[in-house]
């Protein structure tokens, strides 16, 4: 991808990194509960904070064959099913309703508290690591194609009907298809942002060796001097928003982009936001005689209308952070997801939401209610970019720079 901005990041699924360079840190994102997306499949990684209990469910296949194929009530077994539909439920509602993690910003870090930290920082060491190189992941290995006889127990293999056996092959050539289809789209998207990041992490090194340097340099200026810098020394800003978004726990790795404008009173950042078909897109329940998991699938438009608050949530999150981390006025955060082109063979991103975020209008935010928030009525608040349907469908955007309301 082409970066707007200057700096980036990966924030990791249930990675929390305390880089200790005297900056203020935030602990913001579900403690011992995550979700991961692949052509594999989508996850719920759920854990029992201080028990170091872990438990990993699927969130799009069907979960009946947890009943054990029991067909009699089983009152342990139904509180079972029961407790796993719960975390199940719970963990697609984390999903979309990604916003209610977004902190209070107005109990966040005054312009005091980093004028302080800013000018003993410099009587200190340059004591930020070097950024990480990416390592380039394998692909996943394809799909094995189905044998004739897979899926048939005992009984089958003796009174299944010959147009039964074609049906149930036929069906499993289905689902390894789509299986091998969504492999190779995984690989290949896997393989662009491999791409995207080693690009990112260079970017990311040269900006360290140069922040490394000005350290040094402001290490003999005076006190004095060290006052009138502060209020322009984006690099500093720079990184302590980049800590603060390393300490953000999240449901997939997302590329975050990101540049301070401090004599503006500006953060702009640039979100890399997930397809829809990454989203979970089932509804379980207990069967009534309690004896297995089902599945429901949900209707397109619950599905988009889940997105679309999803996405929302996104760019709501990350600018309530961002204002929670740095006290300026204005956040100018744009979400984009990525396609491989057909016309092209690569990955490109395509812009679908833009948003200019007031700092007093989201401090009127009910942070203490904010699970009554729609995140897509409360960005409607700010100045908003998006070509979005009232069935929830996005169309691509221009994105929203410093200097002009549009593009």
């Amino acid at each position: 991808m082409g970066f707007r901005f200057r700096k980036s990041i990966s924030i990791i699924p249930g990675v929390r990194v305390n880089l200790s360079n005297g900056t203020p840190s935030l602990s913001v994102g579900p403690r011992g509960a995550s979700v991961s997306f692949g052509s594999r499949g989508t996850y719920a990684n759920l854990g029992v904070p201080g028990t170091g209990l872990s438990y990993r469910t699927r969130l799009d296949r069907s979960a009946r064959s947890r009943s054990g194929g029991s067909t009699q009530s089983d009152p342990a077994l139904h509180h079972a099913l029961e407790e796993e539909v719960l975390a199940l439920m719970s963990a697609v509602h984390a999903i979309t309703n990604i916003h209610e993690l977004t902190p209070d910003i107005s109990t966040g870090t005054t312009l005091a508290e980093l004028e302080s930290l800013y000018l003993r920082s410099l009587m200190e060491p340059f004591q930020i690591p070097a950024p990480v190189r990416p390592v380039k992941p394998e692909s996943q290995a394809m799909p094995a194609q189905p044998e004739k006889n897979e899926g048939v127990g005992f009984l089958g293999k003796l009174f299944e009907s010959e147009s039964a056996r074609t049906a149930r092959h036929a069906e499993n050539l289905l689902r390894w298809e789509q299986e091998l289809a969504d492999t190779v789209r995984e690989n290949a998207l896997q393989l662009q942002r491999y791409q995207q990041q080693r690009a990112a992490w260079a970017e990311q090194y040269a900006n360290w060796q140069h922040e490394a340097n000005e350290h040094a340099v402001k290490l003999e200026s005076s006190q004095a001097n060290a006052q009138q810098q502060f209020l322009s020394d984006s690099a500093w800003f720079e990184s302590v928003l980049s800590e603060v978004l390393s300490q953000t726990e999240w449901p997939r790795e997302t590329l975050v982009a990101f540049e301070v404008k401090p004599e503006q009173s500006v953060v702009m950042l640039d979100v890399d936001l997930p397809e829809i078909e990454d989203m979970p897109d089932k509804i379980y329940s207990v069967n009534a005689r309690g004896t297995e998991i089902t599945e429901k699938a949900m209707s397109q438009k619950a599905q988009r209308e889940n997105y679309a608050r999803h996405v929302h949530g996104c760019l709501m999150r990350l600018a309530g952070i961002a204002f929670y981390a740095l006290p300026f006025d204005t956040v100018i955060i744009s979400g984009f997801t990525q396609r491989i082109s057909k016309r092209t063979g690569y990955l490109e991103d395509e812009y679908i939401t833009s948003c200019r975020c007031n700092r007093q209008v989201m401090e009127n935010l009910n942070f203490m209610g904010i699970q009554n928030v729609d995140p897509v009525e409360a960005l409607n608040s700010h100045t908003v970019i998006r070509k979005m349907s009232s069935t929830f469908i996005f169309q691509p955007i221009e994105p929203l720079t410093l200097n002009a309301g549009f593009n």
